[in-house]
């Protein structure tokens, strides 16, 4: 018989993504009136067609506070966290280190004899590490009950940063399946008529996100699909998303002469579930990439992945020769040569796509939810 869970806990994240919808409300399944969420914003700047305010059924609170922008990365909060406080929570989960109301919270609950846990995605490959800043993370960790990690990228960090192993737990991320799944079902059949109406032909390549190459390295996959020998009759680059680079990616376009180059700007889910049918690849030539959200869906429409070492999903999604290729990060010679044998071989995409419909069906929000049920009971058994 499974032991039912008597901690209240505390789910501190700095926004309620799109992402994690999903996620959460199959937490709150599992949990049954258990678990609070509390969230430091109801907007970023840069952030904005992934957050959501609209799902009232997570009962989430949104603490009051200041912010400050610190562009291209994201906002930095410092919020009253008196609400959290006023609850009586036996265990806090934090969303990151990198807010000053995180470390308030994290003060607060050794201070007060709490469990806490870090909910984190961070990688050691995402950016320069700095040993001032690994050395205050290592001090949060030394008095942390445990971590929840998405994948083995972030798992292997928690563990430089000094966590037991046996105190790291699995939550694989997860999008909304149940949504992305039913439209694929829809939209796939629709295939040959979306393509015509965004007037594409031949293999298209597709990528999805913010448009600062600092992070995406959008102008290497430009320049790859300029090198590209391919059997098919026409390529197509299609680029989702908005930046500041934006004005750069169209100048190196026409300099490279990538004639079949798209920019269709920001979409909604929806609107996003008609490009992914009508694509055939998709593509992230990352720098840096704590997960990428983009993969999971792309995957449930069944496209193959090329992706570069810096992702953080690479590991966990990209499975290389099964459903698509990890090449080395800012290798424009191995991103060429994986886009190549992708373009060149229809059956090989057809594969492929089919395994990534396979391999995403473990990133379910259930099962995310489920990693952090059990790491919830590691915590409280260990209080015991």
């Amino acid at each position: 018989m499974q032991r039912s869970i008597t901690s209240n806990v505390a789910l501190v994240s700095n926004v309620l993504s799109k992402y994690r919808v999903a996620c959460f409300r199959k937490l709150l399944e599992l949990m049954r009136g258990r678990v609070n969420f509390y969230f430091l914003a109801k907007t970023m700047e840069h952030r904005s067609v992934v957050i959501s305010s609209k799902y009232p059924e997570i009962n989430g609170l949104w603490l009051k506070g200041w912010k400050w922008h610190s562009p291209p990365q994201d906002d930095r909060h410092l919020n009253n966290i008196l609400p959290v406080i006023k609850q009586h929570h036996d265990i806090i989960i934090l969303g990151a280190w990198d807010e000053p109301s995180y470390l308030l919270l994290w003060l607060w609950g050794i201070f007060c004899g709490k469990k806490v846990i870090f909910w984190i995605e961070s990688t050691l490959g995402e950016s320069h590490r700095q040993w001032l800043k690994e050395g205050y993370k290592k001090l949060l960790f030394k008095k942390a009950s445990g971590c929840i990690v998405p994948g083995l990228k972030s798992f292997e960090y928690c563990r430089v940063l000094g966590m037991a192993p046996d105190k790291i737990f699995f939550a694989p991320n997860a999008t909304d399946r149940a949504f992305f799944r039913s439209r694929a079902d829809q939209f796939l059949p629709q295939r040959q008529e979306l393509r015509e109406e965004l007037g594409l032909a031949g293999v298209t390549i597709l990528f999805v996100g913010r448009f600062v190459d600092a992070y995406k390295n959008v102008s290497l996959l430009i320049r790859a699909v300029a090198r590209l020998k391919s059997a098919a009759k026409e390529i197509n680059l299609v680029l989702v998303g908005d930046g500041p680079d934006r004005a750069k990616y169209e100048k190196l376009v026409k300099q490279a002469a990538v004639s079949g180059a798209r920019f269709l700007g920001e979409m909604g889910h929806e609107q996003l579930c008609r490009v992914y049918a009508a694509s055939d690849i998709m593509v992230l030539p990352s720098r840096s990439e704590a997960w990428g959200f983009v993969l999971n869906e792309a995957m449930e429409f069944g496209l193959p992945l090329v992706v570069t070492d810096a992702v953080g999903a690479g590991p966990d999604l990209v499975r290389p020769g099964e459903n698509g290729f990890i090449v080395p990060s800012g290798d424009e010679g191995e991103l060429v040569k994986a886009l190549e044998k992708l373009s060149n071989d229809p059956g090989l995409r057809t594969r492929m796509g089919e395994a990534s419909r396979r391999i995403v069906e473990h990133f379910s929000p259930e099962n995310w939810a489920a990693g952090v049920v059990s790491a919830i009971k590691a915590v409280s058994r260990e209080a015991r």
